[in-house]
């Protein structure tokens, strides 16, 4: 265990059933841009949180796509310039909230986000703008990291932006958001929490704090998420798995991720895989490689979880996706043996895959995907 570390968590956590219709208490200024998917605006979610805030000048931007582009990015920063955004709020899952965190820094800072990013030679300036992330899903642990993901349409590269200035003001939490979410949703983004949970725990840069706090989320994931996903009414097991993700999110926030998140990058960016779902196919193999620097660690998990060996963990984990209808191997979503190579080289680039507790080369991470063919 280590005992020299540092831990900062900066954003101020607001958890309450029906708090997001509350939230114009927190906002400073008449000026709001509210970041969402198409989904989220035709439906009228976005527009009845923006009702609710009596006296604001409410925007919205929602043409988010998953795996967000650097182009939808500008052009949200676009609206945000124009109408001189005094808050953004990135409502939905990961993909919203993260360019809601670039958005709230481009709207006083000049140029593209490929200035900043990817190559960019530019740094980001101090935030003047109020940044609030109120998340739709449970899983994604965005509101609460300073890290935004995108992807490059010039590449088709998919890569993590982590700044300092991306850490949210305010992170909403309420469950009655993540009543309505269809199973398959319910599935890979509870999954994706507890991806964050695990490769905070067993990651090299791991804290006691976030061992406790990982521990924690994912034995509230275990508990809740089939019940959440057979029951998508039940207000109980939906409360809990947005308590988790978000517990997870913070856990991981101090560490990064590992291997699994590294090798999904190039799973959703040219294989067009849901995040959670190309980051848990591969959850099960890297539970098992972990035991190869971390045996003890993660044996003393294995068994809080109810499990008598790491092994049977991840035996455990694959067939509650496989209950939850979510693919386990490579192949389903799209994988052909001649792509391995490719997937390895791209994950590779990824510095988190060496947080991973294993060696991490071309060799043991071909030989792990295709294990998982």
């Amino acid at each position: 265990m280590r005992e020299n570390f540092s831990y900062y968590m900066p954003v101020r956590i607001c958890c309450e059933a029906g708090i997001s219709k509350k939230i114009a208490q927190y906002i400073d200024g008449e000026n709001v841009v509210m970041i969402c998917d198409p989904f989220l605006y035709n439906n009228g979610v976005a527009k009845s949180i923006g009702d609710s805030m009596e006296g604001k000048n409410v925007v919205y931007f929602h043409d988010v796509e998953p795996n967000p582009s650097c182009e939808s990015v500008d052009a949200a920063a676009a609206v945000a310039r124009e109408v001189h955004a005094d808050c953004v709020i990135g409502l939905g899952g990961g993909s919203s909230m993260d360019v809601a965190k670039i958005v709230s820094c481009l709207t006083t800072n000049e140029g593209s986000i490929y200035d900043y990013y990817s190559g960019g030679t530019r740094t980001l300036q101090k935030r003047q703008t109020t940044l609030m992330c109120i998340p739709t899903t449970a899983g994604t642990g965005s509101e609460v990291t300073n890290v935004g993901v995108f992807t490059n349409r010039n590449t088709h590269v998919k890569m993590p932006m982590v700044n300092q200035q991306f850490w949210p003001d305010y992170a909403v939490i309420d469950a009655e958001l993540t009543y309505t979410l269809p199973p398959a949703i319910t599935a890979s983004t509870g999954m994706d929490a507890f991806c964050h949970a695990i490769e905070a725990y067993w990651n090299k840069e791991s804290v006691p704090l976030c061992d406790a706090l990982s521990m924690g989320a994912l034995k509230m994931i275990l508990e809740n998420i089939k019940t959440a996903y057979d029951e998508p009414e039940n207000k109980e097991a939906r409360s809990r798995m947005i308590i988790a993700a978000l517990i997870a999110g913070v856990s991981f926030s101090q560490t990064r991720t590992t291997g699994i998140h590294a090798v999904s990058f190039p799973l959703t960016a040219e294989f067009g895989a849901s995040h959670g779902t190309a980051c848990s196919v591969t959850l099960p193999a890297f539970i098992r490689i972990s035991q190869e620097q971390e045996a003890q660690k993660m044996l003393t998990l294995a068994k809080y979880l109810g499990y008598d060996s790491v092994d049977a963990l991840a035996d455990g984990v694959e067939a509650l996706m496989r209950s939850m209808n979510m693919p386990v191997r490579l192949h389903e979503i799209g994988v052909k043996a001649e792509d391995l190579e490719h997937i390895t080289e791209v994950g590779l680039t990824a510095a988190i895959i060496q947080l991973t507790p294993a060696v991490m080369n071309k060799e043991t991470v071909y030989q792990l995907l295709k294990s998982i063919l």
